[in-house]
């Protein structure tokens, strides 16, 4: 729970001075890292501070005694080291008042400094995207370690997961040659907002989503504004009920600066699952999924904004219930300003 708060914390923290001051991400990390140890140490001095200040009170008369510090000395070697007249250092300090409090912090900030640097120095588990079992908050590359699902606790974690901000700008999102599915898991590809309290304002800004020769089971997608829908593909019975609205704005995300390019290909993992968390929405030029397959789960879309989305024929969806029992469902609460459809209905079954 703390090493995971204080991972997080860090990650926000380098978010910010990458977007308000254009730092590197590892400098970012950095520089983060070193504000967190300082802020650390300034309340655990602090807490000392007031434990030394109130010590009466809070141990009620009893005494708090501190051994004497025998200072080093040299072993005596005869007349050599005489001969040599070695100077001794002297070192005073004071640990009174503020000079003392500003002391006490620097020499704890230097230890929290130098601790995190060993760890980081000594060990390589920290997740990298695109590797499975973590959430990412891009454009961050690093990622905090998920928990275990709750079908299989005792198993980690094989969730590629990514928390899209209001300040996450990318050029392009690709995900490419990956196998996804795990039994107990509803859904394998997931694109919705982190809470309901943004359900009704964070959205997907993108200029394009496409799917090219995707299967899953079944496919839904809901509360969406594409300004150009074209579909097809075979489905094992489908509901194609958009709304055209001619108000339905076509998205262009045109500016790559300030944007970076990520890209998750030949892989296996439980599941895809893109979460806003911010109350508007991250800003993509382009989402696309290639070969994408699911064995397990509901390809699951909403709150996209999209000047398109396409998929191709290639692409198969079914769950083997029957052309009756539609497979492939766009809600009515889809507004489109122009739409096609070439769904084949066709029985299939993708396991």
């Amino acid at each position: 729970m703390v090493p995971s708060f204080i991972g997080q914390s860090i990650q926000n923290l380098a978010q910010f001075f990458m977007g308000s001051m254009s730092l590197s991400e590892g400098a970012s990390l950095w520089v983060s890292a070193a504000i967190l140890a300082i802020v650390c140490s300034a309340v655990s001095v602090g807490v000392f501070a007031l434990f030394w200040k109130y010590k009466g009170k809070i141990l009620r008369g009893n005494e708090v005694k501190i051994a004497n510090i025998v200072s080093p000395r040299l072993p005596r070697l005869g007349n050599f080291l005489s001969t040599l007249r070695l100077p001794t250092p002297k070192i005073r300090f004071s640990l009174s008042g503020w000079k003392g409090i500003a002391g006490s912090i620097g020499m704890v900030a230097v230890g929290f400094v130098g601790a995190f640097s060993l760890v980081i120095a000594t060990t390589d588990d920290t997740p990298v995207f695109p590797e499975a079992g973590a959430a990412y908050s891009l454009p961050l590359t690093f990622g905090i370690p998920l928990d275990p699902d709750l079908v299989t606790p005792e198993e980690p974690s094989q969730t590629l997961q990514l928390n899209l901000g209001d300040d996450s700008r990318i050029d392009k999102l690709t995900f490419e040659n990956m196998d996804l599915g795990k039994t107990g898991l509803t859904k394998c590809i997931e694109l919705t907002y982190a809470t309901t309290g943004v359900a009704t304002t964070a959205f997907l800004n993108t200029s394009k989503i496409s799917f090219t020769g995707v299967s899953a089971p079944t496919f839904d997608m809901s509360n969406s504004h594409i300004h150009s829908m074209d579909v097809a593909g075979k489905v094992d019975g489908h509901t194609y009920g958009p709304t055209v609205v001619s108000t339905t704005p076509d998205v262009v995300v045109n500016s790559d600066r300030g944007a970076g390019t990520f890209t998750a290909k030949d892989s296996k993992v439980d599941r895809i699952v893109l979460s806003m968390t911010g109350s508007a929405g991250p800003t993509i030029g382009e989402v696309e999924f290639k070969n994408v397959n699911c064995k397990v789960g509901a390809i699951s879309l909403t709150n996209i904004k999209a000047g398109s989305f396409t998929q191709d024929n290639t692409s198969k969806v079914g769950a083997g219930t029957g052309i009756n029992s539609a497979s492939y469902v766009i809600n009515n609460d889809v507004k489109i300003f122009s739409g096609t459809s070439n769904l084949v209905d066709t029985p299939i079954s993708i396991k």
